[in-house]
């Protein structure tokens, strides 16, 4: 395993016809390594359990774990062919699907529940923010996120001045003092609280909007769906792992966030882990649809309302459960 760090219609019918053909397993193993994206986001911190208890060898998998601390970058790296598979959210494969169907989503890794935050100082409520300007993410999920909150509050991005930062960088910018407003996510969210900000709103306000996952490319699941699929396999053994070894998984995932257990602890409280159980019944099967085709329209319908992607993205371009049983 190799780590690098890069400086997160009719949709019944068609998504049943698209079940209906899962992709051919195939037993032989690949030369290259299985190229996976890891923006540094709470709920992708199993990835690095993954790594640390030897799972990938385990499950005969070649793999070169990429870290990415901008999500947009590793985001574009899909798109582009530089990544194999990636750990994203419904709002980036939407985008990068926008253009031409190149990515699918093949699993479900969890929902923010209180782990994407605005931190502000001298503000609050939501409708103070109009004037302010608000560091954030551009065509991030942050920036999905912080469109929904405005216009729960009236408000819309012409009320406010945004600054293209990454959420890593929104974060350090608020603890230093840069900035007043700051729309981030875990780990880095947490660095502003402890700076003396307040989490103006959470992604608890908008309950099953952040969706998070793995996506893998098309033609990378034609030709290399066996290897896939055994990555699905130590994902979730990884998560059982967490379940089971708490302390051990903690230090793991504490250590590669750079926080101390304690806080890795309220970071993780703010996420809801999906298992493969919960996968099935959320993404469905053949000719029964899970709830998740509900939250991928509604993402499409509300990124397209706000001029975040050209056209709307069907459910069923998007939803790819064959690699889950």
């Amino acid at each position: 395993m190799t780590t690098m760090s890069l400086s997160r219609r009719h949709v019944m019918s068609a998504l049943a016809a698209s079940l209906a053909t899962p992709y051919l397993v195939r037993p032989a193993r690949a030369a290259a390594p299985l190229r996976v994206g890891v923006p540094i986001w709470v709920g992708w911190m199993p990835f690095w359990v993954l790594d640390k208890k030897g799972l990938t060898a385990k499950h005969g998998l070649d793999l070169n774990l990429i870290e990415f601390p901008v999500q947009t970058d590793a985001r574009q790296a899909l798109a582009s062919g530089n990544l194999d598979v990636c750990a994203l959210n419904t709002a980036d494969v939407v985008v990068v699907d926008a253009e031409a169907p190149l990515a699918k989503v093949i699993a479900l890794t969890n929902a923010s529940n209180g782990a994407d935050i605005v931190i502000a100082r001298g503000v609050s409520t939501l409708a103070d923010l109009k004037g302010k300007t608000v560091a954030l993410e551009i065509g991030s999920v942050s920036h999905f996120f912080f469109a929904s909150l405005l216009a729960k509050a009236g408000l819309s991005e012409k009320d406010v001045t945004i600054t293209n930062m990454s959420a890593q960088d929104a974060g350090t910018a608020f603890a230093a003092g840069a900035i007043d407003v700051s729309v981030t996510w875990e780990p880095f969210a947490s660095q502003g609280i402890a700076a003396g900000g307040t989490a103006l709103a959470t992604s608890v306000d908008t309950p099953d909007l952040i969706i998070d996952l793995i996506s893998a490319r098309s033609d990378v699941l034609e030709t290399r769906a066996d290897e896939v699929k055994r990555l699905l396999d130590a994902w979730f053994e990884a998560l059982d792992f967490v379940g089971t070894n708490k302390d051990e998984a903690f230090a793991i995932m504490a250590d590669h966030s750079g926080v101390s257990v304690a806080e890795f602890e309220g970071m993780w409280s703010g996420v809801k882990m999906y298992s493969r159980a919960d996968n099935i019944a959320l993404m469905g099967a053949a000719g029964a649809p899970g709830a998740y085709v509900g939250a991928v329209d509604a993402t499409s319908a509300f990124m397209l309302a706000n001029d975040l992607v050209p056209s709307v993205v069907p459910a069923a371009e998007i939803i790819d459960p064959a690699l889950l049983a």
